[in-house]
C-alpha cells in the first residue's frame, strides 16, 4: 500500500530543530533520507504492479477477450503514474537554480492570492491584513515559487467542501529573528470524506515545494488546529 503525503509530513516533523549550521545540514540529510525511503517503497509497488500485469497478460489464451482490454488499461496506467512519480522524485533531489528578482511583498501576496482564487471554483473568500511594511521588497524566483505555490493551493482545493470557507490573512511575520511576508490560509469546515488515495507522489510533491520555498530563505508549513479547519502557513523574509 503506498504510504500517504499526511506520512511523510509527519515524519519531516519529527527532525530535531537546531539552530546551528551542522545540525541544520545533518536535519537536511535526514529529511533526504526519509523522502528517498518514501520513493524507494513507492517504486516497490509499482514494479510490483508492472510484473503481475505483465504476467496476467503473458498468461491469457491469444484470443482477446474483454479482461485483456482492462489488464491492457491498468498496466499503461500504471505505467504513466511511474512516469509522473519519477518526474517528481527527481525535482526533489535535482539542484535548483533560482533567478531571484526584487519585488514588493504586497505585489507577491496579491499574486498569490489571484493563482488561489483562479482555483476555487465559487468557495467564499475573505482576506484581511496589510500595511506599510507590504511596500518593502522580498527577493523571489517568480517562476519557482508560483509552481511551488500551486502545490499548496491544488492540497486545500483536494479538502474544500459544500459548506467550507477560506480566509486568507496577509501579516508581517518573524521567523528566526528574521521579519517576512507570512500569507496563512484558514479552511474551515473541510471536506470530512478525505481522498480516496492520498499518494506518495502528493507527499514528495509537497517536499519539493517546502524545498523550493527554503531556497527562498522561507518556509511552507501545513496545520491542522482542530477536525473543522486546516490551514497553510506561507512564510517569505523581507530585504530589510
Amino acid at each position: 500500500m503506498a504510504r500517504t503525503k499526511d506520512h511523510i509530513v509527519e515524519k519531516q516533523r519529527e527532525l530535531p530543530a537546531s539552530s546551528t549550521a551542522d545540525n541544520g545540514a545533518h536535519a537536511q540529510a535526514q529529511a533526504h533520507e526519509k523522502v528517498l525511503a518514501e520513493i524507494v517503497h513507492e517504486l516497490g509497488n509499482f514494479f510490483h504492479k508492472l510484473y503481475y500485469w505483465a504476467d496476467f497478460l503473458k498468461q491469457r489464451p491469444s484470443r482477446k477477450q474483454a479482461s485483456d482490454t482492462t489488464a491492457a488499461e491498468m498496466l499503461e496506467r500504471t505505467i504513466k503514474n511511474l512516469e509522473d512519480f519519477l518526474k517528481v522524485s527527481i525535482l526533489y533531489f535535482q539542484q535548483t537554480q533560482l533567478s531571484l528578482m526584487r519585488m514588493k511583498a504586497g505585489e507577491v501576496a496579491d499574486g498569490l492570492l489571484a493563482q488561489l482564487r483562479s482555483q476555487l471554483n465559487g468557495t467564499p473568500l475573505t482576506v484581511s491584513g496589510g500595511g506599510e511594511w507590504q511596500g518593502t521588497p522580498v527577493m523571489i524566483d517568480p517562476g519557482h515559487l508560483s509552481r511551488a505555490f500551486e502545490v499548496a493551493v491544488r492540497h486545500l482545493v483536494m479538502q474544500i467542501g459544500p459548506t467550507s470557507a477560506l480566509g486568507v490573512a496577509v501579516a508581517q511575520g518573524v521567523r528566526g529573528g528574521r521579519p517576512g511576508l507570512e500569507v496563512g490560509f484558514r479552511l474551515s469546515a473541510p471536506n470530512e470524506a478525505q481522498p480516496l488515495f492520498q499518494t506518495s507522489e502528493a507527499g514528495v510533491e509537497w517536499a519539493v515545494a517546502q524545498k523550493v520555498v527554503a531556497l527562498h530563505g522561507g518556509e511552507l508549513t501545513e496545520q491542522s488546529n482542530a477536525p473543522s479547519e486546516k490551514s497553510v502557513v506561507l512564510f517569505l523574509p523581507l530585504c530589510t
